[in-house]
C-alpha cells in the first residue's frame, strides 16, 4: 500500500508543475498512515480457521483444564511409538499440549504432567 501510494506521489509531481505544497501535503499523510494491528482481547482472532488442513479442529487456548482435555484415540505401534489424539490433536511422547507434557501413551491410556501434578486420560468404551 506504501509503495502504490509513493509511485502515485510521484506520478502527481511529475505531471503537475512545481507545486512543493501538495507534495508536503500528500508526503505528510504517507507518513500519519500507521499499519493496522488487530487487538484479540486474549480472545480468537474470528479469521483464524476453525479446523486444520486434514480436518482437525484446532485449539488456540493457552492453558488448557484437565476437563477440557479429550482422549479422542491412540494408536498403538509394536515398536512402543505410539502416537495418541487429544483434542484433535496428534501428539508423541514429550510432546507439549498447553502446559501438559505427554509421558507415556498406553494402549488405553495417556499419562500427562504439569509440574508436580499427573493426570490420566483413559478412551471411553463404547458400548
Amino acid at each position: 500500500m506504501v509503495k502504490i501510494t509513493k509511485i502515485f506521489v510521484l506520478i502527481i509531481m511529475l505531471m503537475l508543475p512545481a507545486s512543493p505544497c501538495l507534495f508536503e501535503v500528500m508526503a505528510e499523510e504517507v507518513k500519519q498512515k500507521e499499519e493496522f494491528v488487530y487487538n484479540d482481547h486474549d480472545k480468537r482472532d474470528p479469521l483464524w480457521p476453525l479446523v486444520n488442513a486434514s480436518g482437525a479442529i484446532l485449539n488456540y487456548d493457552k492453558d488448557l483444564m484437565v476437563a477440557d482435555m479429550v482422549l479422542d484415540g491412540i494408536m498403538v505401534d509394536n515398536t512402543g511409538n505410539n502416537v495418541a489424539i487429544i483434542n484433535g490433536m496428534i501428539v508423541n511422547l514429550n510432546d507439549k499440549i498447553s502446559f501438559f507434557i505427554v509421558k507415556t501413551i498406553n494402549s488405553d491410556s495417556v499419562v500427562l504432567k504439569k509440574g508436580e501434578e499427573t493426570v490420566t486420560l483413559k478412551l471411553k468404551k463404547e458400548e
